[in-house]
């Protein structure tokens, strides 16, 4: 078999794919983590995301990163490693769903600065406190200058953009409940067959 064959014995759904290489050489702790991940699937798919808040949806993906350390718990180098690559694929993903909001007034800016600060360090394996972890990310100000013709117009003309300050409760609100819909999204892709296709 070549080196950069994968043997699909070591085969793990919940691997990206293009990570796979790394985990190669171990095919007994990769069917656990494939068993651990299996069982979360079943016990996740019953239950609803309707009404569901961000602590939450953080919460059932924590349980599958717990699930990862118990399956590979005689490998703890191991473990780590797997929920290193899930959780850094999980934070592309959010930032990726964050990058297409809408940035059109100036709550809607705040909000997006804000989850993109949130999600870029947000760790999957431990607990989190939404509230206290966004509202210690929210901006002070913030510009509409990125991404919208006047800031383009402005910076053609060599105006400045005014930066606005940012009402931090509301903001807090508007992106608990953005952060929720994005969590949901990747959430659902984690209970798909395939967690990292591109579809």
């Amino acid at each position: 078999m070549a080196p950069n064959d994968v043997s699909m014995t070591v085969w793990c759904t919940l691997i990206p794919p293009d990570e796979m290489d790394k985990f190669s050489e171990y095919e007994d702790d990769l069917r656990s983590v494939s068993a651990a991940y299996e069982d979360w699937l079943v016990s996740m798919r019953g239950k609803t995301i309707i009404g569901v808040d961000v602590g939450i949806l953080l919460d059932r993906i924590r349980i599958l990163m717990i699930n990862i350390g118990i399956a590979c718990a005689m490998n703890r180098t191991l473990a780590e490693e797997v929920q290193s690559v899930v959780s850094a694929h999980l934070r592309i993903r959010a930032l990726g769903i964050v990058g297409e909001l809408k940035a059109d007034s100036n709550e809607k800016a705040a909000v997006k600065e804000t989850l993109a600060v949130f999600f870029k360090d947000l760790k999957f394996t431990r607990d989190i406190f939404p509230e206290e972890d966004v509202m210690g990310v929210i901006p002070v100000k913030v510009s509409l200058e990125a991404g919208s013709s006047k800031g383009c117009l402005g910076k053609l003309i060599g105006s400045k953009s005014k930066k606005v300050s940012v009402d931090k409760e509301s903001t807090l609100q508007a992106a608990l409940l953005e952060s929720s819909n994005v969590l949901k999204k990747i959430y659902l892709r984690l209970l798909s067959p395939d967690p990292w296709g591109i579809y």
